[in-house]
C-alpha cells in the first residue's frame, strides 16, 4: 500500500477508507491503528452488501441498478 500511495496510485484517504490502511505523520504505516479501523470496518458490515463495488458509474452503465445479482455473495 505505501508503494502505490508513493506512486500515486492510491491517496492517503483512498487507503484510509478503501483499503482500511492508516498512515502516520510520517508516511508509515500504523499497524495497531490499521488492525483496529479493519476491525471496526468488520464489524459495522450487515452482510447485505454486495461483494463487489463497482463505483458509482455502474449504476449509469447498468440502467439503474446499483449492484449485479452476482455481486452479493
Amino acid at each position: 500500500m505505501l508503494r502505490d500511495i508513493a506512486w500515486r496510485k492510491v491517496s492517503v484517504t483512498g487507503a484510509r477508507d478503501d483499503y482500511g490502511v492508516v498512515l502516520r505523520e510520517d508516511g508509515t504505516a500504523d499497524e495497531a491503528a490499521t488492525e483496529s479501523l479493519r476491525a471496526d470496518l468488520r464489524a459495522s458490515r450487515t452482510g447485505e452488501e454486495p461483494f463487489f463495488d463497482r463505483g458509482p458509474g455502474y449504476a449509469t452503465l447498468s440502467g439503474g441498478a446499483a449492484f449485479n445479482e452476482f455481486d452479493v455473495l
